[in-house]
Protein backbone atom coordinates (compact mmCIF):
# COMPACT_ATOMS: atom_id res chain seq x y z
CA UNK A 1 0.00 0.00 0.00
CA UNK A 2 2.97 2.64 0.69
CA UNK A 3 3.98 2.28 -2.68
CA UNK A 4 0.69 4.11 -4.26
CA UNK A 5 2.13 6.60 -5.52
CA UNK A 6 5.11 5.92 -7.73
CA UNK A 7 7.14 7.42 -10.17
CA UNK A 8 6.61 7.01 -13.88
CA UNK A 9 3.08 5.62 -13.06
CA UNK A 10 -0.35 7.10 -12.43
CA UNK A 11 -2.33 5.77 -9.68
CA UNK A 12 -6.25 6.65 -9.24
CA UNK A 13 -8.72 6.42 -6.40
CA UNK A 14 -12.58 6.22 -6.64
CA UNK A 15 -15.33 5.36 -5.02
CA UNK A 16 -16.91 1.93 -5.41
CA UNK A 17 -20.81 2.76 -4.42
CA UNK A 18 -22.85 6.30 -4.79
CA UNK A 19 -20.39 8.27 -3.32
CA UNK A 20 -19.40 10.26 -0.04
CA UNK A 21 -17.27 7.27 1.07
CA UNK A 22 -14.07 9.13 2.10
CA UNK A 23 -12.29 9.74 -1.26
CA UNK A 24 -10.51 12.58 0.00
CA UNK A 25 -9.73 10.75 3.20
CA UNK A 26 -8.05 7.77 1.09
CA UNK A 27 -5.73 10.33 -0.96
CA UNK A 28 -4.63 12.39 1.91
CA UNK A 29 -3.66 8.95 4.09
CA UNK A 30 -2.00 7.82 0.76
CA UNK A 31 -0.02 11.25 0.76
CA UNK A 32 1.09 11.44 4.29
CA UNK A 33 2.09 7.48 3.54
CA UNK A 34 4.20 9.04 0.74
CA UNK A 35 5.56 11.89 2.85
CA UNK A 36 6.87 9.28 5.49
CA UNK A 37 8.47 7.13 3.11
CA UNK A 38 10.38 10.43 1.80
CA UNK A 39 11.26 9.08 -2.36
CA UNK A 40 8.70 11.44 -3.95
CA UNK A 41 9.66 14.63 -5.71
CA UNK A 42 6.39 16.20 -5.13
CA UNK A 43 7.59 19.22 -8.44
CA UNK A 44 7.83 16.35 -10.27
CA UNK A 45 3.98 14.81 -10.16
CA UNK A 46 0.87 15.96 -11.98
CA UNK A 47 -2.57 15.87 -9.44
CA UNK A 48 -5.35 15.81 -12.18
CA UNK A 49 -8.82 15.23 -11.74
CA UNK A 50 -12.43 15.16 -14.39
CA UNK A 51 -14.07 16.87 -11.22
CA UNK A 52 -17.01 18.90 -11.38
CA UNK A 53 -19.10 20.99 -8.20
CA UNK A 54 -21.43 18.64 -7.77
CA UNK A 55 -19.07 16.62 -5.90
CA UNK A 56 -17.30 17.70 -2.51
CA UNK A 57 -14.00 15.36 -1.13
CA UNK A 58 -13.47 16.40 2.45
CA UNK A 59 -10.19 16.06 4.29
CA UNK A 60 -9.49 16.61 8.01
CA UNK A 61 -5.89 16.35 8.90
CA UNK A 62 -4.13 15.96 12.25
CA UNK A 63 -4.00 18.94 14.33
CA UNK A 64 -7.94 19.58 13.10
CA UNK A 65 -7.37 21.17 9.86
CA UNK A 66 -10.70 20.60 7.39
CA UNK A 67 -10.85 21.19 3.83
CA UNK A 68 -13.26 20.78 1.28
CA UNK A 69 -12.50 20.69 -2.61
CA UNK A 70 -14.54 20.40 -5.73
CA UNK A 71 -12.38 21.27 -8.69
CA UNK A 72 -8.81 20.66 -6.41
CA UNK A 73 -7.28 17.41 -6.27
CA UNK A 74 -6.86 17.02 -2.45
CA UNK A 75 -2.87 15.84 -2.73
CA UNK A 76 -2.72 19.21 -4.59
CA UNK A 77 -3.99 21.25 -1.50
CA UNK A 78 -1.82 19.11 0.55
CA UNK A 79 1.55 19.52 -0.77
CA UNK A 80 1.88 22.88 -2.59
CA UNK A 81 4.18 21.82 -5.55
CA UNK A 82 2.51 19.25 -7.53
CA UNK A 83 1.18 20.45 -10.90
CA UNK A 84 -2.34 20.41 -10.99
CA UNK A 85 -4.53 19.78 -13.87
CA UNK A 86 -8.28 19.96 -14.70
CA UNK A 87 -8.45 17.78 -17.42
CA UNK A 88 -10.70 17.21 -20.48
CA UNK A 89 -13.46 15.85 -18.33
CA UNK A 90 -13.59 18.31 -15.76
CA UNK A 91 -16.88 20.70 -15.56
CA UNK A 92 -15.86 23.82 -14.40
CA UNK A 93 -17.99 26.90 -12.42
CA UNK A 94 -15.66 29.29 -12.54
CA UNK A 95 -17.07 31.29 -9.47
CA UNK A 96 -16.60 28.18 -7.57
CA UNK A 97 -13.11 27.66 -8.84
CA UNK A 98 -12.22 31.09 -7.91
CA UNK A 99 -13.31 30.92 -4.15
CA UNK A 100 -11.40 27.58 -3.73
CA UNK A 101 -8.12 28.99 -5.02
CA UNK A 102 -8.59 31.69 -2.56
CA UNK A 103 -9.83 29.86 0.66
CA UNK A 104 -7.09 26.48 0.13
CA UNK A 105 -4.42 29.47 -1.11
CA UNK A 106 -4.04 27.58 -4.30
CA UNK A 107 -1.09 29.24 -6.66
CA UNK A 108 -3.00 29.72 -9.75
CA UNK A 109 -0.06 29.47 -11.72
CA UNK A 110 -0.06 25.60 -10.75
CA UNK A 111 -3.21 25.01 -12.56
CA UNK A 112 -3.58 24.38 -16.55
CA UNK A 113 -7.11 23.45 -17.90
CA UNK A 114 -7.62 21.72 -20.66
CA UNK A 115 -8.99 23.36 -23.51
CA UNK A 116 -12.34 21.16 -23.90
CA UNK A 117 -13.14 20.91 -20.20
CA UNK A 118 -16.98 22.11 -19.73
CA UNK A 119 -17.59 25.49 -18.59
CA UNK A 120 -21.11 25.75 -16.50
CA UNK A 121 -22.85 28.88 -17.04
CA UNK A 122 -25.61 30.45 -14.86
CA UNK A 123 -27.94 29.39 -17.08
CA UNK A 124 -27.04 26.18 -16.80
CA UNK A 125 -28.12 26.43 -13.27
CA UNK A 126 -31.22 27.82 -13.68
CA UNK A 127 -32.07 25.60 -15.85
CA UNK A 128 -31.74 22.65 -13.37
CA UNK A 129 -32.88 24.37 -10.48
CA UNK A 130 -36.47 25.21 -12.44
CA UNK A 131 -39.25 23.06 -10.55
CA UNK A 132 -40.02 21.34 -14.15
CA UNK A 133 -36.52 20.38 -15.14
CA UNK A 134 -35.47 16.58 -15.30
CA UNK A 135 -32.76 17.90 -12.61
CA UNK A 136 -35.11 18.20 -10.15
CA UNK A 137 -37.04 15.16 -11.03
CA UNK A 138 -33.95 13.11 -10.14
CA UNK A 139 -32.88 14.90 -7.19
CA UNK A 140 -29.85 16.22 -8.77
CA UNK A 141 -27.16 18.59 -6.97
CA UNK A 142 -28.98 21.21 -9.73
CA UNK A 143 -25.14 22.41 -9.89
CA UNK A 144 -25.72 23.05 -13.42
CA UNK A 145 -23.17 20.00 -14.13
CA UNK A 146 -25.52 17.97 -16.53
CA UNK A 147 -26.47 20.64 -18.58
CA UNK A 148 -22.88 21.77 -19.00
CA UNK A 149 -22.41 18.43 -20.21
CA UNK A 150 -24.96 17.72 -22.32
CA UNK A 151 -24.24 20.97 -24.44
CA UNK A 152 -20.65 20.07 -24.84
CA UNK A 153 -22.33 16.99 -26.26
CA UNK A 154 -23.91 18.44 -28.76
CA UNK A 155 -20.94 21.02 -29.96
CA UNK A 156 -23.08 23.88 -28.27
CA UNK A 157 -21.67 24.41 -24.60
CA UNK A 158 -18.93 26.73 -23.38
CA UNK A 159 -15.33 25.02 -23.05
CA UNK A 160 -12.20 26.25 -21.69
CA UNK A 161 -11.12 27.37 -24.52
CA UNK A 162 -13.21 29.69 -25.50
CA UNK A 163 -12.74 31.78 -22.07
CA UNK A 164 -9.45 31.58 -21.91
CA UNK A 165 -8.21 35.24 -21.26
CA UNK A 166 -10.67 34.59 -17.61
CA UNK A 167 -8.35 31.88 -16.92
CA UNK A 168 -5.42 33.66 -17.71
CA UNK A 169 -7.21 36.42 -15.55
CA UNK A 170 -6.40 34.45 -12.24
CA UNK A 171 -3.53 32.94 -13.44
CA UNK A 172 -3.86 29.84 -14.72
CA UNK A 173 -3.22 28.40 -18.41
CA UNK A 174 -5.40 26.56 -20.75
CA UNK A 175 -3.53 23.57 -22.93
CA UNK A 176 -3.75 20.62 -23.02
CA UNK A 177 -1.02 18.37 -21.09
CA UNK A 178 0.30 14.87 -22.28
CA UNK A 179 0.63 12.98 -19.14
CA UNK A 180 2.06 10.03 -21.05
CA UNK A 181 4.90 11.86 -22.31
CA UNK A 182 5.22 13.41 -18.36
CA UNK A 183 5.48 9.64 -17.00
CA UNK A 184 7.54 8.75 -19.73
CA UNK A 185 10.27 11.15 -18.24
CA UNK A 186 9.93 9.83 -14.84
CA UNK A 187 6.94 11.98 -13.25
CA UNK A 188 4.06 10.66 -10.86
CA UNK A 189 0.54 11.18 -11.58
CA UNK A 190 -2.61 10.61 -9.45
CA UNK A 191 -5.97 10.69 -10.48
CA UNK A 192 -8.82 11.90 -8.32
CA UNK A 193 -12.48 10.92 -9.49
CA UNK A 194 -15.64 12.24 -8.27
CA UNK A 195 -18.59 10.59 -7.33
CA UNK A 196 -19.36 6.49 -7.49
CA UNK A 197 -19.14 3.84 -9.50
CA UNK A 198 -23.31 2.94 -8.41
CA UNK A 199 -24.05 6.57 -10.09
CA UNK A 200 -22.93 5.88 -13.77
CA UNK A 201 -24.73 6.90 -16.70
CA UNK A 202 -23.97 3.66 -18.32
CA UNK A 203 -24.20 1.23 -15.05
CA UNK A 204 -25.70 2.79 -12.82
CA UNK A 205 -29.33 3.20 -11.39
CA UNK A 206 -30.72 5.33 -14.88
CA UNK A 207 -32.11 7.61 -14.93
CA UNK A 208 -31.01 8.50 -11.11
CA UNK A 209 -27.49 8.33 -11.82
CA UNK A 210 -25.08 11.43 -12.41
CA UNK A 211 -23.99 12.57 -15.72
CA UNK A 212 -21.39 10.26 -17.23
CA UNK A 213 -19.54 7.02 -16.45
CA UNK A 214 -17.49 6.73 -13.19
CA UNK A 215 -14.65 3.86 -14.06
CA UNK A 216 -11.02 3.20 -14.12
CA UNK A 217 -11.16 3.14 -17.87
CA UNK A 218 -12.88 6.51 -18.01
CA UNK A 219 -10.90 8.33 -15.48
CA UNK A 220 -7.74 7.39 -17.69
CA UNK A 221 -9.55 8.60 -20.60
CA UNK A 222 -10.40 12.09 -19.38
CA UNK A 223 -7.02 12.51 -18.37
CA UNK A 224 -5.57 11.02 -21.43
CA UNK A 225 -3.79 8.38 -20.15
CA UNK A 226 -2.67 5.37 -21.74
CA UNK A 227 -3.80 1.90 -19.42
CA UNK A 228 -0.67 0.42 -19.75
CA UNK A 229 0.57 3.27 -17.16
CA UNK A 230 -2.06 2.18 -14.79
CA UNK A 231 -0.19 1.13 -11.21
CA UNK A 232 -2.57 1.27 -8.79
CA UNK A 233 -6.40 1.99 -7.93
CA UNK A 234 -7.69 2.77 -4.31
CA UNK A 235 -11.57 1.99 -4.34
CA UNK A 236 -13.22 4.01 -1.58
CA UNK A 237 -16.57 2.06 0.41
CA UNK A 238 -18.52 2.95 3.23
CA UNK A 239 -20.29 0.42 5.72
CA UNK A 240 -23.40 2.01 5.11
CA UNK A 241 -23.59 3.43 1.72
CA UNK A 242 -26.33 6.64 1.25
CA UNK A 243 -27.79 8.06 -1.65
CA UNK A 244 -28.21 12.14 -1.65
CA UNK A 245 -31.40 13.07 0.24
CA UNK A 246 -35.11 13.83 -2.07
CA UNK A 247 -36.19 17.19 -3.20
CA UNK A 248 -39.53 18.31 -0.77
CA UNK A 249 -41.31 21.31 -1.60
CA UNK A 250 -42.65 23.77 1.16
CA UNK A 251 -45.22 21.52 1.52
CA UNK A 252 -43.30 18.37 2.57
CA UNK A 253 -44.37 16.61 -0.37
CA UNK A 254 -41.43 15.14 -2.62
CA UNK A 255 -40.88 16.25 -5.62
CA UNK A 256 -37.50 14.62 -6.58
CA UNK A 257 -36.20 11.38 -5.55
CA UNK A 258 -32.40 10.24 -5.68
CA UNK A 259 -33.01 6.82 -7.13
CA UNK A 260 -33.18 3.00 -6.01
CA UNK A 261 -30.13 0.36 -5.27
CA UNK A 262 -29.12 -2.31 -5.21
CA UNK A 263 -31.66 -5.57 -4.37
CA UNK A 264 -30.25 -6.91 -1.54
CA UNK A 265 -30.11 -3.66 0.22
CA UNK A 266 -32.58 -1.64 3.06
CA UNK A 267 -33.04 1.65 3.58
CA UNK A 268 -32.62 2.83 6.96
CA UNK A 269 -33.46 5.67 9.47
CA UNK A 270 -30.66 7.95 11.04
CA UNK A 271 -32.92 6.98 14.07
CA UNK A 272 -30.83 3.59 13.43
CA UNK A 273 -27.76 5.57 14.62
CA UNK A 274 -28.56 7.20 17.90
CA UNK A 275 -24.76 7.91 18.42
CA UNK A 276 -24.39 9.74 14.76
CA UNK A 277 -25.59 13.08 13.55
CA UNK A 278 -27.52 12.57 10.14
CA UNK A 279 -25.27 13.22 7.28
CA UNK A 280 -26.08 15.87 4.95
CA UNK A 281 -24.36 16.09 1.46
CA UNK A 282 -21.37 18.41 1.03
CA UNK A 283 -22.89 20.39 -1.97
CA UNK A 284 -27.00 20.36 -1.48
CA UNK A 285 -26.52 19.96 2.56
CA UNK A 286 -29.43 17.91 2.05
CA UNK A 287 -29.96 14.87 4.84
CA UNK A 288 -28.17 11.19 2.98
CA UNK A 289 -30.86 8.52 2.78
CA UNK A 290 -28.57 5.68 4.34
CA UNK A 291 -28.63 1.80 3.32
CA UNK A 292 -27.68 -1.07 4.36
CA UNK A 293 -24.39 -2.80 2.97
CA UNK A 294 -24.69 -4.67 -0.72
CA UNK A 295 -22.35 -7.68 -1.32
CA UNK A 296 -24.00 -7.38 -5.10
CA UNK A 297 -22.77 -4.01 -5.48
CA UNK A 298 -19.12 -4.56 -3.93
CA UNK A 299 -19.14 -7.54 -6.82
CA UNK A 300 -19.93 -5.23 -9.51
CA UNK A 301 -17.30 -2.76 -8.02
CA UNK A 302 -14.33 -5.52 -7.20
CA UNK A 303 -15.14 -6.74 -11.12
CA UNK A 304 -15.33 -3.66 -13.05
CA UNK A 305 -12.84 -1.62 -10.65
CA UNK A 306 -10.38 -4.50 -9.43
CA UNK A 307 -8.73 -1.76 -6.37
CA UNK A 308 -5.39 -2.49 -5.47
CA UNK A 309 -6.83 -0.82 -1.64
CA UNK A 310 -10.00 -0.97 -0.77
CA UNK A 311 -10.42 1.82 1.50
CA UNK A 312 -13.62 0.92 4.17
CA UNK A 313 -15.16 4.00 5.83
CA UNK A 314 -17.16 4.94 8.74
CA UNK A 315 -16.39 1.68 10.77
CA UNK A 316 -17.56 3.68 13.61
CA UNK A 317 -21.31 3.30 12.48
CA UNK A 318 -20.67 -0.82 13.36
CA UNK A 319 -22.06 -1.83 16.46
CA UNK A 320 -19.27 -4.31 16.97
CA UNK A 321 -16.34 -6.66 15.45
CA UNK A 322 -19.18 -9.14 14.55
CA UNK A 323 -20.50 -6.99 12.28
CA UNK A 324 -16.99 -5.77 10.42
CA UNK A 325 -16.40 -9.68 10.08
CA UNK A 326 -19.77 -10.31 8.62
CA UNK A 327 -18.77 -7.32 5.99
CA UNK A 328 -15.30 -8.35 5.31
CA UNK A 329 -16.67 -12.04 4.81
CA UNK A 330 -19.13 -10.45 1.90
CA UNK A 331 -16.35 -8.54 0.20
CA UNK A 332 -14.17 -11.99 0.19
CA UNK A 333 -16.45 -13.66 -1.39
CA UNK A 334 -16.27 -11.29 -4.31
CA UNK A 335 -12.58 -11.16 -3.75
CA UNK A 336 -12.62 -15.16 -3.98
CA UNK A 337 -14.91 -14.85 -7.25
CA UNK A 338 -12.66 -13.29 -9.44
CA UNK A 339 -9.11 -14.52 -7.72
CA UNK A 340 -8.56 -11.01 -6.77
CA UNK A 341 -6.93 -10.00 -3.38
CA UNK A 342 -7.09 -6.26 -2.43
CA UNK A 343 -5.47 -4.84 0.33
CA UNK A 344 -7.70 -3.78 3.05
CA UNK A 345 -7.67 -0.78 5.41
CA UNK A 346 -10.72 0.98 7.64
CA UNK A 347 -11.34 4.11 8.97
CA UNK A 348 -12.84 5.47 12.20
CA UNK A 349 -13.59 9.02 11.22
CA UNK A 350 -12.73 11.78 8.92
CA UNK A 351 -8.87 11.88 9.87
CA UNK A 352 -6.14 10.27 8.36
CA UNK A 353 -5.17 9.21 11.96
CA UNK A 354 -8.71 7.36 12.00
CA UNK A 355 -7.45 5.01 9.22
CA UNK A 356 -6.10 2.00 10.52
CA UNK A 357 -5.23 -2.15 9.07
CA UNK A 358 -8.16 -4.80 9.75
CA UNK A 359 -6.84 -6.26 12.77
CA UNK A 360 -7.01 -3.37 14.52
CA UNK A 361 -9.99 -2.08 13.72
CA UNK A 362 -11.45 -5.34 14.55
CA UNK A 363 -9.58 -5.27 18.38
CA UNK A 364 -10.74 -1.77 18.29
CA UNK A 365 -14.73 -2.69 17.54
CA UNK A 366 -14.59 -5.25 20.18
CA UNK A 367 -13.24 -3.10 22.76
CA UNK A 368 -15.67 -0.45 22.38
CA UNK A 369 -18.56 -3.06 22.11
Amino acid sequence: MNDYIKHGKASIVIDGQFGSTGKGLAAAYQCEQAMLRNDITWDQMICTTNAAPNAGHTTVLPGGRKFITFHMPTIAVMVNAPSIYLNAGAIIDMDVLKDEIEELKIRPRRITVHPNAAIITKEDKKYEQDRASGATKIASTQKGVGRALARKIMREGTTAKDIRSEFLKIGADVVAMDLNEAMSMNWAVVIETPQGMGLSLNNGFHPHCTSREVSVSQSLSDAGVHPSYLHKTIMTTRTFPIRVGNIVDETGQTIGHSGGVYDDQQELSWDDFPHVEPERTTVTKRVRRIFTFSAQQYRDSIARLRPDIVHIGFCDYLKNQWDLVSLLDKMNKAHAFYKYEPEIVCSFGPCTTDVVSVGVAIERLQNDA
